[in-house]
C-alpha cells in the first residue's frame, strides 16, 4: 500500500515538475556528489557535463559536482556538506536505513561499449583449464581474491549468489582497489578464483590489457541481451538521492531535469552514460544485504530463543521475551497504522494541490498552442508571398530580353527609315530600295522572333502563376509542369550558378491531380538543394528523375551534389520551424510545406536519403490519380497546410 501511494505522488510531482516554470530565487549553491570507487575508472564519465547541465536547467540553483570516494562520501553526508549524491545501490540501501531518505530521485543508466545498461551484476572468473573450477561449489575451500568486500558488484553479489547455493568460501585474498589486481592475481596463479563486477573482463579486453583465452567464467547466466558475462543474477543500476534537508520542490525539479535529459544524446554521451530513468525498486538488493548481514543488517534485531536457553534455561523466560516481542510488534504496528492515515491524508492534500496546478498549467499551454497557430500561419503566409515576389522576379527578368531586343530593332528601323527617306528625295535608286527591303525583312523576323519569344514566357508563367493560386485539379503532364518550374526559377538558378537537369525520357506522364501545389513542391525542393544543398559560392547541377512505379504510381527524385545532411538532422527535416539557418533568412517551413502538400493534399509518400558530403536525393511517390482534397487535422488538432498555396 505505501509503495502504491507513494509511486502515485511521485508521478503527480514528476509530471508537475515537467511543466512548472522556473521559480525565482536567489542563487543556492548545492552540492552533487558521486561516489566514484576505483573500481569505476575515473575516465569513463565527465560528471561536468552533469553540472552544466543541471545548471542550464535550474538556473536558480548553482550546482557544483564533486566525485568522492566511499568513505570520504559517508563523512561529507555525516557533516551535512551534501545535498544530492549519485551512488551505489548497496550505498543506497545503507543510508535509506541509517539516515531516513525517501524513494531515488532516478536510476542512472549507464553505457559500456556503446550498450546501455540498466542493470548490474558481478563476475567469478578463474584461469582457463583449471581443473576441478567449473561450478559454485568448485569454489568450496579455495582461494578467492577480492579487491573489496564494501563493492556491490566487486564482492557482495558473487557472496550472496554463493550463499544461495550453500557454498562457503573461507580463504579470502585482499588485493585492493582497484578490481583488476584481483584479476591479475588469478592470472600470477596467487589465488583460485577472483570476483569482479561486470564488463571489467571485456573492458581490459578492448584496452588489450587482458587475453580471454587464459580465464574462464564460473557458473555463466544465459542472460537474453545482457552485453557481459555475469556469474549472478542482475540488480538495479546506481540511483540518485536528496539529502533530508533538500527542499521537496527542489528534489522534485532536480529530477525533472535528470529524466529529461535525452537518453543516448550529446550531453549523455559527453558524461559517457545513456541517461537517467525513472526509479527502481532496490528491494532485490536490500534482501541480498539482510542475506549477507551487512550493515544496517549486521546486528539481531531481537534475542532469539536459543540466547534466552543459553543464559538462563529457563522456560519462563522464554515465554516472557516471546510476550514481550509481541507487545513491541502490536505497539508498533499501532504507530505504523496512525502514521500511514496521516500520510494518506496529507497524500490527498498534495494530489489536489497538484491537481489544481496541472489544470492550471494545461489552459496556459492551450493558449500558448493558439498564439503558436496564429504565428505558423503568418510564415506560411509570408512564404506564399516570397514565392509570388520570385515569380514575378522571374518574369520581369526572362521578359527583359525579347522585349529588349523588340525595343533595339524597333530604334534601328526607325533610323533606316529615316535614311531611306533622305536617299530616296536626293538620289532614288533601285539598290537603295531593295537594300531597304532586305532590312526591313530582316527586322521584321527579329521582332517576331522576340515576340513569339515573350508570347511563349508570358503563357508559361502565366500558367504556373495560375496554378500557384489555385488548388484546382485537372489532368496535365508532368513533365511539362516540370519545364514550366524549371523556366519560372531560371533568375534564381543564374544567380546561383546552378543548373536543372531535367528527365531525359520525354514521354508525357499524365497526371490527374494538382499542378498548383506540385509546382509549389518542385520550387521548394529545388530552392532548398540551392541554398542548403550547395550554399552560397557553391554550385552545380539539381537532377531532377521520373520513373513509373506499376500503372497507379510515379516516381519523383529531386537529388543534388552537394554537402549533403548531417545525420542527426534526418530525421527533423521536415517537422514545422525546423532550419539550420537560424537568424540568415531561413523559416523551418519549406520542408514542412512540402511534406503535407505530398502527403496531405496529393496522396502520396516523401523520403529523404543523405550522405554528409556526398549530396542528397528528395524521393516522392504519387499516385497518377490523386484522392479528393479535403481538409485534414494534425495530430495536434489543427488544420494542415491545404493545396491553396
Amino acid at each position: 500500500m505505501r509503495r502504491f501511494f507513494a509511486g502515485r505522488v511521485l508521478l503527480a510531482l514528476l509530471m508537475a515538475a515537467a511543466i512548472a516554470p522556473q521559480a525565482t530565487h536567489a542563487v543556492q549553491a548545492l552540492t552533487f556528489a558521486v561516489m566514484t570507487p576505483h573500481a569505476k575508472v575515473d575516465s569513463q564519465h565527465n560528471w561536468q557535463v552533469l553540472e552544466q547541465h543541471l545548471n542550464k536547467e535550474l538556473p536558480e540553483a548553482r550546482f557544483v559536482v564533486q566525485t568522492m570516494e566511499s568513505n570520504a562520501l559517508r563523512a561529507a553526508i555525516r557533516q551535512g556538506r551534501v545535498d544530492f549524491v549519485l551512488t551505489e545501490p548497496s550505498e543506497f540501501v545503507r543510508m535509506t536505513h541509517e539516515g531516513g531518505l525517501s524513494a531515488p530521485l532516478a536510476t542512472l543508466t549507464d553505457m559500456e561499449a556503446g550498450k546501455p545498461l540498466r542493470v548490474v551484476g558481478g563476475t567469478i572468473v578463474t584461469r582457463k583449464g583449471m581443473p576441478g573450477m567449473v561450478t559454485l561449489q568448485d569454489l568450496s575451500g579455495r582461494q578467492v581474491a577480492v579487491a573489496s568486500m564494501d563493492s556491490f558488484e566487486g564482492y557482495q553479489l558473487q557472496a550472496h549468489t554463493l550463499q544461495l547455493a550453500g557454498v562457503a568460501v573461507e580463504k579470502y585474498l585482499l588485493t585492493g582497489e582497484p578490481q583488476d589486481t584481483a584479476l591479475q592475481a588469478v592470472l600470477d596463479g596467487r589465488a583460485d578464483a577472483a570476483f569482479v563486477g561486470n564488463g571489467l573482463i571485456e573492458k581490459l579486453a578492448r584496452e588489450g590489457r587482458l587475453d580471454l583465452g587464459r580465464i574462464q567464467v564460473v557458473n555463466p547466466q544465459n542472460l537474453s541481451g545482457y552485453p557481459f558475462a555475469s556469474s549472478t543474477k542482475l540488480y538495479p543500476q546506481w540511483p540518485v538521492l536528496a539529502m533530508p534537508h533538500v527542499r521537496e520542490e527542489l528534489a522534485v525539479r532536480v529530477s525533472g531535469a535528470l529524466l529529461s535529459l535525452p537518453r543516448g544524446g550529446a550531453t549523455a554521451r559527453a558524461m559517457g552514460i545513456q541517461g537517467f530513468a525513472l526509479p527502481t525498486e532496490y528491494e532485490p538488493v536490500r534482501q541480498v544485504m539482510r542475506a549477507l548481514k551487512l550493515p544496517p543488517f549486521d546486528s539481531a534485531s531481537g534475542v532469539s530463543l536459543r540466547d534466552v536457553w543459553n543464559a538462563y534455561r529457563i522456560p519462563a523466560l522464554v515465554f516472557m521475551a516471546g510476550l514481550l516481542a509481541f507487545a513491541t510488534a502490536a505497539v508498533r504496528a499501532m504507530v505504523l497504522s496512525r502514521r500511514l492515515k496521516d500520510l494518506n491524508a496529507s497524500l490527498e492534500l498534495r494530489v489536489q494541490a497538484r491537481t489544481s496546478e496541472l489544470a492550471k498549467r494545461n489552459d496556459d499551454l492551450d493558449h500558448m498552442l493558439e498564439h503558436l497557430s496564429v504565428a505558423r500561419d503568418e510564415l506560411v503566409q509570408s512564404a506564399k508571398l516570397a514565392s509570388l515576389g520570385a515569380l514575378v522576379a522571374g518574369v520581369a527578368h526572362e521578359l527583359n530580353t525579347p522585349i529588349g531586343n523588340g525595343l533595339m530593332v524597333a530604334t534601328s528601323l526607325d533610323e533606316r527609315i529615316r535614311v531611306f527617306k533622305e536617299a530616296m528625295q536626293t538620289n532614288p535608286r533601285r539598290a537603295t530600295m531593295e537594300h531597304f527591303v532586305e532590312d526591313l525583312t530582316e527586322a521584321a523576323d527579329i521582332l517576331a522572333h522576340s515576340l513569339q519569344r515573350a508570347a511563349t514566357l508570358v503563357a508559361s508563367f502565366k500558367q504556373v502563376a495560375v496554378d500557384q493560386t489555385t488548388s484546382q485539379r485537372r489532368r496535365f503532364d508532368l513533365l511539362e509542369t516540370i519545364d514550366e518550374i524549371a523556366t519560372s526559377l531560371r533568375p534564381t538558378l543564374k544567380h546561383s550558378g546552378c543548373s536543372v537537369v531535367l528527365p531525359e525520357q520525354r514521354v508525357p506522364v499524365e497526371l490527374d491531380s494538382y499542378p498548383g501545389p506540385l509546382g509549389q513542391v518542385l520550387a521548394n525542393l529545388i530552392n532548398n538543394c540551392i541554398v542548403h544543398g550547395y550554399g552560397e559560392g557553391a554550385s552545380g547541377a539539381i537532377h531532377i528523375d521520373v520513373r513509373a512505379d506499376g500503372d497507379d504510381f510515379v516516381c519523383l527524385d529531386v537529388r543534388d551534389e552537394g554537402r549533403g545532411i548531417a545525420p542527426q538532422y534526418l530525421d527533423r527535416v521536415f517537422d514545422p520551424f525546423f532550419t539550420t539557418r537560424l537568424g540568415h533568412g531561413g523559416s523551418g517551413l519549406g520542408l514542412h510545406i512540402v511534406h503535407n502538400i505530398v502527403v496531405h493534399s496529393m496522396g502520396g509518400k516523401i523520403s529523404v536519403k543523405s550522405q554528409w558530403g556526398q549530396g542528397t536525393v528528395f524521393s516522392l511517390r504519387l499516385p497518377r490519380v490523386a484522392p479528393e482534397c479535403v481538409e485534414q487535422k494534425t495530430a495536434s488538432g489543427h488544420e494542415s497546410i491545404r493545396p491553396l498555396l
